[in-house]
């Protein structure tokens, strides 16, 4: 039985439909295969894990299991930035992915993804990212480019040529991954700057980013991180609160207390909150990792079970993605199309005796649903003006 050269055959692990790992014979194609850099190169680059230790970052010392959970990210994140620094074939990461708990199989991905973007920066090599696009990003969108945005943060003289190979409508993740490595590796630098460091759209990807760094810098405690957020640049909020709500619930660990206490904490900015929360809600439900703590506090926030949820955010990413190209990115659009859903949500659940619902009382929910408006509006007409650089 022949293959041809460009094939061979590969018996791997793989994760089938439901998650579960299996053994798979399968028929690997020759074009899926990596070139390391020379082993030199690839000591100078490994990352040592105990670098996303917390009493090595500094970060706010955190409930113990809290502490666990996010070191185990950062870690899994390393494990997949270091493979792809030495793996032969994206087979073989693949392999070494499904061995991970489902819970950090995408983190695992983000790392990889930082790392095809670094080796693509070194001279006389044939192109990473692109491949590893092709073979995860189907699964991790967001994962998959928000993970080039760690190695751009590194690579500034490459951000024209890292966002040019990416998806033009995920490219602003790359932006949001920069945010989140800023935070998590310079914190008091990137945290004590009076304004952002980008313009125009990409500015505000970037603080999405930095929403999602605070959570893991304050240990995952919504209180220390709403701190944080009290002492950014007003306008800077709404994104960074989007950022939050998206690692609360991708990242965790959280429930629908801190759901709700987060929502609380957001105020006026308490819609952005719950879009980050249902574009993490997405992603797990993508990757079929959705944890049952979390399922059940996005149904007392959003009203709605994770399933309908990720679904109404795919249907609202198509409608703006296949949609005319207006003066905004299309992203942000379907950003505002999820915040300004859960707005209507809250409104729908409040017009009745609000029995089940877990918002504020009825006067301040009044006052809370009006500003949110107001702020969708401001947001509305800002995104207007914006044009892609």
């Amino acid at each position: 039985m022949g293959y041809g050269r460009d094939n061979k055959v590969n018996d791997m692990l793989t994760t089938n439909p439901a998650g579960k790992m299996e053994r798979t014979t399968m028929l690997e194609d020759q074009t899926d295969q990596l070139r390391p850099p020379p082993s030199v190169i690839r000591k100078i680059l490994t990352l040592d894990p105990r670098r996303v230790e917390f009493r090595i970052r500094g970060f706010d010392l955190a409930e113990k299991s809290h502490e666990e959970r996010l070191e185990s990210i950062g870690k899994t994140f390393l494990r997949g930035y270091n493979l792809i620094l030495s793996a032969r074939s994206l087979a073989e990461f693949e392999q070494a992915m499904a061995q991970e708990p489902a819970l950090l199989r995408g983190f695992f991905i983000e790392g990889g993804a930082m790392g095809s973007a670094l080796v693509d920066s070194l001279p006389f090599r044939r192109p990473m990212l692109g491949k590893f696009r092709a073979r995860f990003e189907k699964r991790y969108p967001l994962l998959v480019h928000a993970g080039t945005g760690l190695a751009m943060s590194k690579l500034s003289w490459r951000e024209k040529a890292i966002v040019g190979a990416l998806d033009p409508f995920y490219r602003w993740l790359a932006y949001d991954g920069m945010g989140y490595h800023n935070v998590y590796f310079q914190q008091e630098k990137t945290l004590n700057s009076p304004k952002r460091i980008l313009a125009g759209y990409a500015s505000q990807a970037y603080d999405q980013g930095v929403g999602r760094g605070i959570w893991f810098v304050s240990g995952a405690d919504i209180g220390k991180a709403a701190a944080l957020v009290d002492g950014m640049a007003a306008d800077r909020r709404a994104d960074i609160w989007s950022g939050i709500g998206l690692a609360t619930c991708y990242a965790g660990p959280a429930d629908e207390n801190i759901f709700l206490e987060g929502y609380r904490r957001a105020g006026k900015h308490g819609e952005w909150f719950a879009q980050g929360i249902a574009f993490a809600c997405s992603a797990r439900m993508n990757d079929q990792s959705m944890p049952e703590t979390i399922s059940e506090a996005i149904k007392t926030l959003w009203g709605m079970e994770p399933e309908a949820l990720a679904a109404l955010v795919e249907e609202l990413r198509q409608s703006n993605a296949d949609g005319p190209r207006a003066d905004h990115p299309r992203y942000e659009a379907w950003r505002h199309s999820v915040a300004d859903a859960f707005v209507h949500s809250i409104t729908e659940r409040t017009r009745g005796d609000g029995e089940g619902i877990f918002f504020p009382q009825e006067e301040e929910q009044e006052s809370v649903s009006q500003s949110a408006g107001e702020e969708s509006s401001e947001r509305h007409g800002a995104v207007g003006q914006t044009r892609l650089p």
